[in-house]
């Protein structure tokens, strides 16, 4: 649930709270009220009837009849229901008509009945009429509170429709409030989102609120501070690879000066011994074998090492035989790994040293990475040149395994790290889809530039 949501939620909650107490407080004020206006009609009635009925000698004739009381007259006595009874039971006279009833009716009856739930039952009083002596009959006067009630349903519906319009206003003032307070928090996703994207030159705006300005002007300065952080992270990174490099070249001339020019000396003796022995020492002859196969190997294998780290297969064949002698030669070193593979950089135009080195060093890298890590049975690589127009070309590299794969939180290592950071120095992309028992792909384009 956002958070916009929960605050116009609780704002709502208090605002139910609110008039349901204000309603339970405006029902037990009517009630109170409804009972003594009915209570004091009541005790008007009784002594109204009393006095004016009991007491009045225009009620007797001569011979001390009773006569009707007309209790129709009475009708304004909206809160009494008031009637006369004979010696008999019958009802003879009630103030009762359809006025009165359009009256009572104002309110539903579910209302009538639930304000009757708050109150204490009713109970009707009794009058009884005795002329000289003589009872004529009961007078029964019942309270009826129910016009009451139809008044208060009339007071509850105005009150019900300006709390509703005042809820429905409220409501849209609190959004309009709450969106507009909450509203820099878009910003501060959006520049959360670009820099998990990786753009380092993302910027908060100033906000108004004190507190979302403070948060805008930290994260500002984090960013800052990461993208400073980054850069000198890149500059060493890329220091290291250019370290890397003269330290393979002086290794690699270390090798051709010392040991190889040894390995070629010894090789020569052991042309001579050998020689020598098949004339007159034919006991070393072994010996002198051994030695010359050794260093004959030791030579090849010197010889391989220098390609490695000098490249300087490289420079002498070009790129395309220069991978095609790589991918050949790791696929002897492995040859329980079906290899296949695909070069097409025919139309491949004169590069600077540095995308040279970067693509090789780039299939040298995943080579290594899979014979390490992958324990893949199949890879599949695809080396292309592709020339969209006079200003866009590039090289494509699509490497792909079926090995162990790695999870979307695995971290890279140093050589995926290492290989990143080629490519970024000469602004290229790379692309890494991986999972677990899935193997692993890896796209990279390399930018390319003509040889000054």
């Amino acid at each position: 649930m956002s958070l916009k949501l929960r605050l116009i939620l609780i704002i709502n909650a208090v605002l139910l709270l609110i008039l349901m107490v204000g309603s339970v407080l405006a029902i037990d004020t009517a009630k109170k009220n409804v009972r003594a206006e009915v209570a004091s009609s009541e005790k008007l009635a009784l002594y109204l009837f009393e006095i004016g009925v009991l007491k009045n000698p225009k009620y007797f004739s001569i011979e001390s009849e009773f006569k009707p009381l007309n209790l129709q007259s009475l009708v304004h006595m909206r809160h009494l229901t008031i009637e006369f009874f004979n010696l008999e039971g019958k009802l003879v006279d009630s103030n009762d008509s359809e006025t009165h009833t359009k009256a009572i009716d104002q309110a539903p009856n579910w209302f009538v009945g639930f304000m009757g739930l708050f109150s204490e039952p009713w109970q009707p009083k009794r009058l009884v009429v005795d002329i000289l002596g003589q009872p004529k009959g009961i007078i029964v006067i019942t309270p009826d509170p129910s016009y009451e009630f139809g008044e208060i349903w009339n007071q509850f519906t105005g009150i019900f429709y300006l709390a509703g319009a005042f809820f429905i206003l409220t409501n849209i003032l609190v959004a309009w409030i709450v969106f507009r307070a909450l509203s820099p928090v878009e910003f501060i996703l959006k520049a959360l989102t670009e820099l998990e994207s990786g753009n380092l030159k993302v910027k908060m705006p100033n906000l108004k609120t004190s507190e979302l300005s403070a948060i805008s002007s930290k994260f500002n300065v984090m960013v800052k501070t990461l993208r400073a952080s980054i850069e000198q992270n890149h500059q060493l990174s890329q220091k290291l690879i250019r370290i890397q490099e003269e330290e393979r070249k002086s290794l690699a001339r270390d090798l051709h000066d010392e040991f190889g020019q040894s390995l070629t000396a010894i090789h020569a003796d052991a042309a001579v011994l050998k020689a020598l022995a098949n004339k007159d020492y034919p006991k070393i002859k072994p010996s002198v074998n051994a030695i010359s196969n050794l260093s004959k190997h030791l030579m090849n294998l010197v010889g391989g090492m220098l390609n490695s780290l000098k490249l300087g297969v490289l420079h002498e064949l070009g790129l395309e035989e220069a991978l095609k002698d790589l991918l050949n030669t790791w696929q002897l070193r492995h040859p329980k790994i079906n290899l296949n593979y695909q070069i097409n950089l025919k139309a491949l135009p004169k590069l600077n040293e540095t995308i040279l080195i970067t693509s090789y060093r780039i299939i040298q890298e995943c080579l290594t990475n899979i014979s390490r890590h992958a324990k893949a049975k199949n890879v599949d690589i695809h080396i292309d040149y592709i020339k969209k127009n006079t200003s866009s070309a590039f090289i494509d590299i699509t490497v792909n395994d079926d090995g162990v794969g790695f999870s979307k939180t695995h971290r890279d290592g140093f050589g995926l790290s290492g290989m990143r950071e080629r490519i970024n120095e000469i602004h290229g992309r790379i692309n890494i889809a991986g999972d677990i028992n899935r193997g692993v792909k890896l796209n990279i384009q390399l930018p390319m530039t003509r040889k000054k």
